[in-house]
Formats: structure tokens, sequence, C-alpha cells
């Protein structure tokens, strides 16, 4: 628009533009401009994603800190000294999963939390990529022979699993609860409304509360505990042991009854917390015990033997 004011053709373009969509039928202009949003929105972002990260490099300096340097238009250089690592974070959103890949973001102290609202990616070591070479990074990064974000996991309970269906089935016949009350007052058209959001938003809600479950996971892994957890962004966590200063134990009124509780190593690095979510009441805490011996078993009440 702007180019046709320039050359002072605006009232035309725009006079054109309406014509055509006075002909369209009003079907196929709602699938263009869906598309046409889509297309700007997938451009937009590979862009601006380029624009990032071209020229990436990754290096470990001769003084012991990683550096991270970036950018196309601007040049980003972003430092991470190793005595302040105290692990990674290997984060897989839905979209780059399903491509087979993650992105690796360091656990650090020294951050300050509003920067780190400020630039979401100042802690990010590696963008996305094959999760392999995401594996492969963490290891080289942490100077581990194996990477403890590819450790093998403790599953969780199946109760677990259920309390994922239910809050996905809640919150995905919620609305369609809501759109039926409202057809049986209103107009039957809500009621047509209501069976289609229920037969898309039914199948995706169990696939994510499946998926859910199946994140879930926790183990030990040389220095490091590692857990994970999510759906739409996947996070396995592998945090250094020593950089553990305290636990927060928590269980819900369900969670007690189903046997499962959530356990939360505070640090002070990266998000400050990391969860281990409904995992069985006694391993979740024999977990804890493990990973930092001594600093939960005060707080323990064994049961007597044979009891």
């Amino acid at each position: 628009m702007q180019v046709s004011d320039w050359i002072g053709v605006q009232g035309q373009v725009i006079e054109w533009v309406g014509d055509r969509f006075r002909e369209t039928p009003l079907l196929w202009t709602i699938i263009v401009l869906v598309l046409a949003a889509l297309v700007a929105g997938v451009v937009g972002a590979l862009g601006l994603w380029i624009e990032m990260w071209w020229n990436y490099r990754l290096e470990r300096e001769a003084g012991g800190t990683l550096r991270v340097r970036r950018g196309l238009f601007t040049s980003r250089s972003i430092s991470v000294e190793e005595a302040r690592l105290r692990g990674v974070d290997l984060v897989e959103p839905l979209g780059v999963r399903l491509l087979g890949a993650a992105r690796l973001d360091a656990i650090t102290t020294g951050l300050a939390k509003d920067h780190e609202a400020r630039n979401a990616d100042h802690n990010t070591l590696l963008p996305a990529a094959p999760r392999t070479r995401a594996d492969s990074v963490a290891a080289d990064v942490l100077r581990e022979p194996d990477t403890p974000t590819g450790a093998v996991l403790t599953p969780h309970p199946r109760a677990a699993r259920g309390r994922r269906l239910r809050w996905s089935l809640a919150a995905a016949l919620g609305p369609v609860l809501i759109l039926t009350l409202l057809g049986a007052l209103l107009t039957p058209v809500l009621l047509w409304i209501a069976l289609g959001c229920a037969v898309v938003a039914v199948p995706v809600a169990v696939a994510l509360a499946l998926d859910a479950y199946r994140a879930l996971g926790h183990a030990l892994s040389g220095r490091y505990l590692v857990t994970r957890s999510g759906t739409v962004r996947r996070s396995t966590a592998a945090l250094e042991r020593a950089g553990v200063i305290g636990w927060t134990v928590k269980q819900s009124v369900f969670q007690r009854r189903a046997g499962l509780l959530s356990i939360t190593a505070t640090t002070a690095a990266g998000g400050g917390a990391y969860t281990a979510y409904d995992t069985d009441a006694s391993e979740g805490l024999t977990f804890a015990a493990d990973a930092v011996p001594g600093l939960l078993e005060p707080f323990l009440e064994r049961s007597p033997k044979g009891a």
C-alpha cells in the first residue's frame, strides 16, 4: 500500500481489492485470508529465526567460559561462565518435537529475572537442532561422557495418566457443555456447533493427555538429577545435584488418594525450581533423598520394619 501511495494509485488499488472481495464468495474470502495470514506468519517467523541465529557459533574459551555468537544484522555474543553452570534444559516445543528436534538452554546462576523476561533466549546454547545433536552438545557442555538428557527415566504411575486425562477432558468438554446449554435455551445451531467442537476437541485432549503422561519421568545420572514433563512444551532438565538447595513436596487431597506427590528441587540457578510431577509417593521421596543425601532425611518419617 505504501508503494501504491508513492506512485499515486493507492485509491485505485483499494478499489480493485474491494471489488475482488465483493465478487468472491464469503467462504473463499475467509479461506484466502486465513491462508495469507498463515503464509505471512511462517515467512515472518522464518525470517526472524534466520536473523537471530545466522552465523551461530558455540565455543569453549580457555578461561572456562562458554560463548555463543550469533546474528545476521545485529551480532550478539552471550557468555556463560562454567563456574555458574548448574545444568542444561533440553526443550522440545510440540512443533519442533514432531520434526525430531530440540533446543538446549543453560541452567545457570547470576541471571536477573527482569533480564530473563525481556530476553527469553539469553540462555539458549543451541537453537532447534536434531535431538541427537542436542544430546551430544549437552554432554560436551557438561563435560560428561554420557549426556544426562538421554538418561533412562523412571516412568510415573498410571494414576498420573488418569489425572491428565481428567484435566484434559474437563478443559475440552467445558465449552461444549456451555454451548449445549445455550443451544437448548436459544437456538439449535449452537447444538451443532457443540457437537463439532466435541468431535474435534475430545480426541485432541486425549492425545495430549496421553502424550503428557508419556513425558513424565525422573532419574539420577552421575552428578545430575533429571526430570522431564510437558507436552506442548516438553522439558528435560538435568540439574547438578550439588546445586540443589532444598526440596518442596506437594501432595493434594486427590494426589494422596492416588498415592502420588510432586517433588520440586529448588536451586539458585535457571528457573529456580525443577519438578518431578505426580511421582509415586515413596519413589519420589527416595529419589530426592538419593539425589542430595542428608538434605531431606531429617524431615522424613520412616515406617517401622515389618509395618
